[in-house]
């Protein structure tokens, strides 16, 4: 029996967070909503974040066929986008039919949502508590709409609108301009928007409270005309991308330094010439990925960063997608106010062990909180240089992963080649004691490296560990009452080779007091590995548990519905590839105790079905098609099962015939999954990966070749 009193005191000290905020509401309503409860959580989430109190696209899409929830009264975030292949968005509900929505401050309308922003135009004023607007992908056919919404008197009430992201390429589409017209002060703290649109703003004098900025330069003007604008010196925050040229070279699966693009260079050279950001405290430079590297400025235009100065007064440095090389970092390095910087971020800029030597040598960052080094080309030794040769005494977030592949069947990680003598490093580090959150996801794991980290003594407060994309290959038993336990949060243990003997190895736990989530998405799990983690003595208080294509079949299913245990458990994930060659059949009939409520009460949000990651489509719904229907519009279906079958792209499914194979045979299907030489696979990767690195350490970047290479 639950005690929910206690259960949503536990939330409610807990840290805040979109997953522990659906706990809280799942929570609240099986405790029957009483008055008092209510009462004390509308008291303590008044500190919590907005976006933390998010309804997610699960609760819209449900909203949508008919059901609602008593916990809506606590929602001030939307979140639209479903983000699942062959799902739909939810649509944007109308606030003045749907009085669940009134209290909302934050809509995250998602990418390329035309029609999510159509329908915030025509009702911007009846959103009445709305403090933030964040869209992107438009496009020039976006005009006439962004003409209106600059019309728009409620946008005046706006602390936040983003209209552009620097992580978007300017590639496939033109911006549409937005240019509202001048009249009484916006409250605008934030804006993402391109150059001549936030020139636009800040000259008219609508936003004299703007003190954070996204924006996008694309020529050389522009640079120069953002750069004459007085009011940049308000800004605290500014998050910068340069798209002011294009190369789009790249070799076909392998990795390489990038593309350095002069024109960005030269834009970047004559805004941080001329800009005055005296009040700068957080500073973000993003290029863009080019297939296995990146393009954008390179050493030039970090050099102009440097000259301008502003490095030393920065708390935040983000420097992300750059093909800048060691030396152009080590340059960054230098320049920062070392007992300054709090956050630090250089991701995906071809750093190496030199790069973690100019730390080294740096020495000390004793106010570094965060710290992210991903997607670069990092080694053993400089993973251990970074352990134990620099003093970070406050470190909580270390990432130290390489780049995931998304879905092993079409996709291919490249590998931070940091391996077992890595991990073994921080396992034993001086900054370790501090570390809540420790990412080392595609650095070529084994289970050594596994067990160095999960018996570690010093990683006493860890709370998430990321062990995506590494051929750990097992999981010992020995593991069962490792240190680590005490604190984990969340596992992800993706792609990592697991079977079910390992499942039930894992499953012997018995003491993982603060674990909420799990992702075992992309093993091999099978019905022995199912039912272990039905008998799990942790499953009554995970949240979250992905086992995404697995291989689970009827029994599996079964037993993890039958169990009754996942009392708490809001989201599920059973989806399967096209090409797992365990797959369901389309046209196969999901186990009715999956929808029985008894077996997950607090459920609020189940995937099921066969999808096609490539296509980004989806052949089944988990139900056959009259199943599907009937369950879809039948009064009695759970509101979560209602939400996803209401929610699918009908027009892909193939769930209405006899389970014929429409991605070839068995024996096809065997040789296509990942499964079947993912150990030899992994071993190529980090092979490529220590190769690559090893000739960047050596200068030969063999880069850009001469124009009649095999390039695309």
């Amino acid at each position: 029996m639950i005690d929910y009193d206690a259960e949503i005191e536990r939330i409610l000290g807990g840290p805040p967070s979109r997953l522990a905020f659906r706990a809280l509401c799942a929570a609240l309503v099986r405790a029957g909503n009483p008055a008092g409860l209510v009462s004390r959580c509308h008291e303590r989430l008044a500190s919590w974040p907005d976006r933390m109190r998010e309804a997610p696209w699960s609760w819209l899409a449900a909203l949508e066929a008919g059901h609602t929830k008593p916990t809506w009264e606590f929602v001030r975030s939307l979140q639209l986008q479903s983000a699942r292949s062959g799902v739909l968005d939810a649509a944007l509900p109308d606030p003045r039919s749907r009085s669940e929505v009134r209290g909302v401050t934050h809509l995250d309308l998602g990418w390329y949502a035309s029609d999510g922003l159509a329908a915030l135009v025509e009702t911007m004023e009846y959103w009445e508590d709305l403090r933030s607007i964040q869209v992107g992908g438009l496009t020039d056919m976006d005009g006439a709409l962004l003409t209106r919404l600059a019309g728009r008197a409620a946008l005046a009430r706006l602390e936040s609108l983003d209209l552009v992201s620097v992580r978007e390429d300017m590639w496939h589409f033109k911006k549409p301009p937005f240019r509202p017209p001048g009249g009484q002060a916006w409250r605008l703290r934030h804006a993402g928007l391109r150059a001549p649109d936030l020139v636009h703003l800040m000259r008219s004098g609508l936003v004299p409270d703007l003190r954070s900025a996204d924006v996008l330069v694309c020529d050389l003007g522009e640079a120069r005309d953002l750069a004459g604008c007085a009011e940049l010196a308000r800004l605290e925050r500014l998050s910068i991308g340069f798209r002011c040229g294009k190369n789009g070279r790249q070799p076909l699966w392998k990795p390489y330094f990038g593309n350095v693009i002069d024109q960005d260079d030269e834009a970047c050279e004559a805004f941080f010439a001329c800009a005055d950001l005296a009040s700068l405290r957080s500073l973000t430079v993003r290029g863009t990925a080019m297939g296995l590297g990146r393009e954008g400025l390179g050493a030039r235009g970090i050099d102009a960063v440097i000259g301008s100065g502003v490095l030393r007064q920065l708390t935040e440095l983000t420097l992300e997608l750059l093909p800048v090389g060691d030396a152009a970092i080590s340059g960054v390095l230098e320049s920062l106010d070392r007992g300054r910087i709090e956050r630090l971020k250089l991701a995906d800029l071809v750093a190496t062990d030199v790069t973690a030597a100019a730390f080294a040598a740096a020495g000390a960052f004793p106010r570094l909180r965060h710290l992210d080094v991903s997607r670069n080309h990092l080694g053993a030794k400089g993973a251990e240089q970074l352990a134990a040769d620099v003093r970070m005494p406050v470190l909580e977030h270390l990432d130290l992963s390489g780049r995931e592949s998304g879905s092993p069947y079409y996709g291919r990680p490249e590998v931070q080649p940091i391996g077992d003598a890595g991990a073994a490093a921080w396992a034993s580090s001086p900054s370790a004691g501090t570390l809540t959150h420790l990412n080392m996801a595609a650095t070529g794991l084994t289970v050594n490296g596994l067990t160095a980290l999960m018996t570690s003594e010093r990683l006493h407060r860890l709370d998430g560990l990321d062990l995506a994309c590494n051929p750990v290959g097992s999981w010992p038993a020995h593991l069962r009452d490792a240190p680590v336990w005490r604190t984990l949060r969340t596992v992800d243990a993706a792609d990592c080779g697991l079977g079910d003997d390992d499942i039930e190895a894992l499953t012997t736990t018995v003491s993982a007091p603060c674990l909420h989530r799990v992702s075992l998405a992309y093993n091999t799990v099978g019905p022995p590995g199912a039912r272990a983690l039905a008998a799990w003595a942790a499953l009554p208080q995970l949240w979250e548990l992905n086992l995404h294509d697995n291989v689970l079949g009827d029994d599996g299913l079964t037993a993890l519905a039958s169990s009754g245990a996942a009392q708490r458990l809001l989201e599920l994930d059973l989806e399967q590839d096209c090409w797992n060659a365990h797959a369901r059949g389309n046209a196969t009939q999901s186990p009715a105790l999956l929808l029985d409520r008894a077996a997950f009460p607090s459920l609020d949000a189940i995937f099921l079905g066969i999808v096609d990651e490539y296509h980004d489509a989806r052949y089944s719904s988990g139900f056959p098609s009259p199943s599907r229907q009937e369950l879809a519009s039948a009064p009695t279906t759970r509101p979560e099962v209602a939400a996803f079958l209401t929610h699918l792209d009908v027009e892909q499914l193939d769930d209405d015939g006899d389970d014929a194979d429409t991605e070839g045979s068995d024996d096809e299907r065997a040789e296509y999954d990942f499964r079947t030489e993912r150990a030899v696979r992994h071993a190529e990767f980090i092979a490529v990966a220590q190769d690559f690195a090893h000739r960047m350490i050596e200068d030969d970047i063999g880069w850009p070749p001469p124009l009649t290479s095999d390039t695309s």
